[in-house]
C-alpha cells in the first residue's frame, strides 16, 4: 500500500520525499518522520474531531484505528486531535467515536454501545483478527525480512509483552510496518517472537512508497 504524502517534492529536518518517495535514514525513528509528517500536512494547532483551535501543546496524535486492536502509525490513520478528544475516543475507532457522540446526550444509551465495543474489540483478539482494513495488510515470509536491529541489544520485558499476546491470542496485536524493499520500520519485536518461536508468516504492512537508504547520498 502507499502511504498519503504531499504531491510534491519536499526535503526538512526530519523527511525527505523525491519523486512521490518518502526516504528515511538508518537508524531514524518512522513513528516520528510519520508524525512530523502528518502534523507537517494536516496542522498542529487545530483538533479534526471537535473542530476548535488549541495551542501547539494541547494538539496530540490520534489513531483512526487504534493501535490496540492493531491500527498503524501511517498518515492515513492518524489525525491531530485535542487531549480532550484524544481521552475520550479511547480506543474506538472514528466510526465508533462518531456513533458514540450521536448518542452521548443519552447516558444509558452512550453506556450500553460502550459496553458493545469491549465486548466487540475482545471478540477480535480472541479470534485473532486486526481491526483496520484487510487489504492493508500482507502475509510475509519471516526469512525475507531485512533488519539492522541487534538481537542482542533486546529488551526482555517488551519481548515478553509481545510473546504472551501471541500465545494467548495466537495472533500479533498489530501487523508489522515495512518499508518497499521490506526493511523494517515498526514492530521489530513481532520479527524477534516470530524467529523465537519458529512462526515462518507474519501479517504486515508493506509501504510501497517508503525507502529506507542504504547509503549515505539522502
Amino acid at each position: 500500500m502507499n502511504i498519503t504524502l504531499p504531491a510534491k517534492n519536499l526535503k526538512t529536518k526530519d523527511f525527505l520525499i523525491r519523486d512521490g518517495i518518502l526516504y528515511l535514514r538508518h537508524g531514524q525513528s518512522f513513528q516520528g518522520v510519520i508524525y512530523s509528517l502528518t502534523y507537517f500536512s494536516k496542522g498542529r494547532h487545530f483538533c479534526h474531531y471537535c473542530k476548535k483551535s488549541f495551542p501547539r501543546n494541547n494538539i496530540t496524535m490520534d489513531h483512526i484505528y487504534p493501535r490496540s486492536t492493531g491500527g498503524p502509525t501511517i498518515p492515513q490513520n492518524i489525525i491531530p486531535v485535542c487531549k480532550e478528544c484524544n481521552a475520550e475516543k479511547s480506543d474506538m475507532t472514528l466510526a465508533q467515536y462518531k456513533h458514540y457522540l450521536s448518542l452521548k446526550s443519552n447516558e444509558k444509551s452512550a453506556a450500553e454501545y460502550l459496553c458493545k465495543i469491549r465486548a466487540l474489540k475482545e471478540g477480535f483478539k480472541a479470534i485473532g483478527l486486526f481491526e483496520i482494513p484487510i487489504d492493508w495488510i500482507t502475509p510475509i515470509k519471516v526469512d525475507k525480512i531485512h533488519t539492522n536491529i541487534d538481537f542482542a541489544n533486546i529488551s526482555e520485558s517488551k519481548y515478553q509483552k509481545v510473546k504472551s499476546y501471541y500465545e494467548t491470542h495466537h495472533q500479533f496485536q498489530s501487523p508489522m510496518i515495512l518499508d518497499r524493499n521490506l526493511h523494517s520500520l515498526d514492530g521489530f519485536y513481532i520479527l524477534f517472537v516470530a524467529k523465537s518461536l519458529g512462526i515462518s508468516t507474519i501479517p504486515a504492512i508493506v509501504l510501497d512508497n517508503v525507502e529506507i537508504q542504504t547509503s549515505k547520498k539522502v
